[in-house]
């Protein structure tokens, strides 16, 4: 089983997740809440250190299960972003990624080198031949991340989930193995 590992990403330092982490993952969340609270749904529904730590004990059980993988980004002690494939299916082959960002690293291109780390994890050691990033239609800021890492928009969901009680449209972006390599 693929096991996460540390690595650095410009300034930051990506390390995996542990609930040791919650005090400061809860932290930086309060401390971006109106950057995440229209864009990350578990964002709208974490209010507390316990719910936090609740959602962080069911992620990591999904990542010892093979589903899921969860990083975090770190600039010395501080907590500056998240990274995950937030949804594996191992039969299928394809991997959901997702991210958030503090917005003082904004602009950077952190966001878009992680993705690029992860993606050719996620190709080159688990052997997925799709990826695919999902986001409000209205997060410029993801789309243009998705485009260009060279995914292509396969459409639109209309009001498909709810974000700070609001429902929203999904925007699914893929992108297979084989428009990766070509890239390389």
């Amino acid at each position: 089983m693929f096991q996460p590992r540390e690595t650095t990403i410009g300034p930051l330092q990506l390390t995996p997740l542990t609930l040791t982490q919650a005090p400061a993952f809860f932290a930086h969340i309060e401390q971006q809440r109106l950057c995440y609270q229209d864009t990350i749904p578990f964002v709208s529904r974490t209010h507390t250190l316990e719910q936090l730590t609740e959602l962080l004990t069911t992620s990591l059980g999904k990542q010892q299960r093979g589903e899921a993988l969860f990083y975090t980004l770190w600039q010395g002690q501080q907590m500056a972003g998240y990274l995950l494939v937030r949804e594996m299916d191992l039969q299928a082959k394809w991997a959901e990624i997702g991210y958030m960002l503090g917005v003082e690293w904004h602009g950077q291109g952190i966001i878009t080198r992680a993705c690029q780390w992860l993606i050719k994890q996620l190709f080159d050691e688990l052997h997925m031949n799709k990826v695919v990033i999902c986001c409000n239609d209205d997060n410029h800021g993801s789309i243009a991340v998705a485009k260009r890492l060279g995914f292509t928009h396969e459409g639109t969901l209309r009001q498909h989930f709810v974000v700070n009680g609001v429902r929203r449209n999904l925007c699914y972006f893929g992108l297979l193995r084989h428009e990766w390599q070509a890239k390389e």
